[in-house]
């Protein structure tokens, strides 16, 4: 009973279980899993403490409320990582870079530019913000 509240939704108990709810609800319209109690006031349905000690006896047992046998895949790994947001591929633009770096004094062409961007961003500079392009391009130039 480490993990045990008082009470607990249907919602909570099948997550508990690592069982979505769906799912859940499948196995407790067959029988496997205890029905709720449900609250006088509200409707609700809920899982006392009893009731979730219960539940997780069958998970880890395999055997339902009904007696008979159940089988529970292993839970996903992954189940809470979020997918990888990726950035924002921005267009260089070459006469923009040439732009800010004549307000920097730097009186260079698109095409030298274009034959340091390779030198200065080896794994590629797709995914670079423009600010950091110009920056290091500023750099290289200035010494």
């Amino acid at each position: 009973m480490s993990n045990t509240k008082t009470i607990c939704s249907v919602s909570a108990m099948a997550k508990s279980l690592g069982l979505s709810r769906a799912r859940f609800y499948q196995l407790l319209k067959e029988g496997i899993f205890p029905q709720p109690v449900y609250d006088v006031r509200t409707r609700r349905p809920l899982y006392d403490s009893k009731l979730q000690e219960l539940c997780r006896q069958i998970r880890q047992s395999g055997i339902g409320n009904n007696g008979q046998y159940v089988l529970f895949y292993s839970q996903r790994q992954n189940h809470n990582v979020k997918p990888a947001v990726k950035k924002k591929s921005v267009k260089i633009n070459y006469t923009e870079i040439t732009d800010a770096l004549l307000q920097m004094d730097l009186k260079i062409s698109e095409n030298d530019i274009e034959k340091v961007l390779p030198e200065l961003f080896p794994e590629g500079y797709e995914n670079k913000e423009m600010g950091v392009i110009i920056r290091d391009l500023y750099r290289y130039f200035k010494k």
